[in-house]
Formats: C-alpha cells, sequence, structure tokens
C-alpha cells in the first residue's frame, strides 16, 4: 500500500499523468518541487524550486499560477485543490528553460529551475488544533499550475508546520552508480543502476492515545531518463534498478530524486 501511494503522489502530485512511461522524460513535466525546509514552524518560512524536464521544448518560458492554501486533506483522498481556503493566496512562478543555466540546451533542458518561491506558512496555521495535530503537524499546500499549449500540468507541495523542537531536513544525495561505481558512461542494456544517499533521520510521531513513537525514515527513489527504460521506476532508494534497452545514440539525462517520506527531497542529475 505505502509503494502505491508513492506512486500515486508522483503521478497525481509531480507532473503529468499521461505518459505510458513514467520514467520517460519527452513532453513538459514537474519532477518534483524541492524546499529549502520541508518542516518549519507556525509562521516559518521555505523556498521552493522545482525539478522540471522539457526535452521536447527546445528551450522556452513557461509561467504558472501558483494557490497557496491550507492542505484540504490530500493524505486522506480529498482533491488536489486550493477552492476550499477562502484566505488562499494567488501569484505566479515562471521556469525559464532557456537561460537557466541548469535547465540549457546541454541537459536536455532537464533539472533544478534557478528561480525559487518564497512561502510563509500562516502563524495561525495550528490555531485550534488538537495537541496531537500541532505535534504531528499541519499541511500548508503550494499547488502550481502550467498551461503547455493545450496540456494542463499541476504539481504541488506540502508544508510541514509543526510544534516539535526538531524540524526535518532534505536528504542528500552523493552519487548514481553503473554497476556499483559513480557513473560516467551510458548504461547498456541490463546494467545496474543505484545511488548513493545519506541523511536518513529519526523522529517522533505522536499517535492517537497520546503516547509518543520514535521511528526512522525510510528513503525512497524515483528514477528518470530522456531515452529508454528502467525496470522500476519507483523503489526503496536502497534497491538496485535495472536499464532494459541498449544505450541511446544521443545525449542521456539520468536523474533520480530521493524522498524521506515526509517532504525531504534530494535529487541528482547526470548528462550522459
Amino acid at each position: 500500500m505505502k509503494y502505491k501511494l508513492f506512486l500515486l503522489l508522483i503521478l497525481i502530485g509531480c507532473g503529468d499523468d499521461s505518459l505510458k512511461k513514467v520514467e520517460q522524460l519527452t513532453d513538459f513535466r514537474v519532477l518534483g518541487i524541492v524546499a529549502s525546509a520541508p518542516e518549519v514552524a507556525p509562521g516559518g518560512s521555505s523556498n521552493l524550486r522545482l525539478i522540471v524536464s522539457d526535452p521536447n521544448g527546445g528551450g522556452r518560458s513557461l509561467t504558472a499560477t501558483v494557490e497557496l492554501c491550507t492542505d484540504p486533506g490530500i493524505a486522506l483522498g480529498a482533491a488536489v485543490s486550493c477552492a476550499h481556503d477562502s484566505a488562499k493566496i494567488t501569484t505566479n512562478y515562471t521556469v525559464d528553460t532557456i537561460n537557466d543555466t541548469d535547465l540549457g540546451a546541454a541537459n536536455l533542458y532537464t533539472g533544478i529551475a534557478t528561480a525559487s518561491l518564497s512561502v510563509t506558512v500562516p502563524a495561525t496555521i495550528l490555531t485550534g488544533r488538537s495537541a496531537r495535530e500541532q505535534f504531528n503537524g499541519v499541511s500548508y499546500l503550494a499547488l502550481f499550475t502550467f498551461t503547455d499549449n493545450s496540456r494542463i500540468v499541476r504539481a504541488f507541495k506540502r508544508l510541514i508546520a509543526t510544534n516539535r523542537a526538531t524540524l526535518n531536513t532534505n536528504p542528500t544525495v552523493s552519487s548514481i552508480n553503473l554497476n556499483g561505481s559513480a557513473i560516467t558512461a551510458k548504461p547498456a542494456a541490463g546494467d545496474s543502476l543505484s545511488v548513493s544517499t545519506s541523511g536518513t533521520e529519526s523522529y517522533q510521531v505522536q499517535n492517537i492515545d497520546g503516547t509518543v513513537e520514535s521511528r526512522t525514515e525510510s528513503l525512497e527513489a524515483a528514477w528518470f531518463v530522456t531515452a529508454g527504460e528502467i525496470n522500476l521506476p519507483q523503489s526503496l532508494a536502497t534497491t538496485t534498478v535495472r536499464y532494459k534497452t541498449p544505450p541511446p545514440a544521443s545525449s542521456l539525462v539520468v536523474i533520480v530524486l530521493v524522498r524521506d517520506e515526509r517532504g525531504g527531497l534530494a535529487f541528482r542529475r547526470e548528462l550522459l
């Protein structure tokens, strides 16, 4: 169930869900959203940057409408929307794959946008909430909506506001590995890919009876390529995956996103 939810959030929350292969990068997609601080205290701020891919775009500028609001309960099945919140904030965010140095033609317009969006969580977000909600955290939603010709591409990020003294931070990714060593060449059919990570954290959760339980994060990986296929596009970060097809004649981007289950996100991109 956990992995089904992980896949669902990738498809619905981080880009277009109409692609036949989730790992293949062609049309404009939002792969993930990195928050400088995935957890904040009430009234705290975090800078959001989008990881995007647009190999077929040829270099262009796309502007999203951004809505900021309290989370309607996405984890419980609510629609990803800010329609419920009369206090929502609306702004814009532009991805420029022509001028952003990390999104130019040399890397097939795939990487992290230069622009950041500063989001401040309302200071009153925990007001009236139960002690358990205040401890475990209440989400504040940033919903990005891009229009790419006739396609609508949406992505969202939930920032967690909590009164816990220790706040979550992003994991780190040090390398993408090909057959056990840092990748320097295109993978061939059957070659293994893995990711070297660190930053797994222990944290506490308050149960419904008021007891506090200690847990340790489990890091999960999502793999993407601009050509070819991967046998396990989503898996635990400790899982070795395989490239299934012959290496392309053209340039290849391999990118991996690592999530920590609590809003933390890190990524690594290699141009081959």
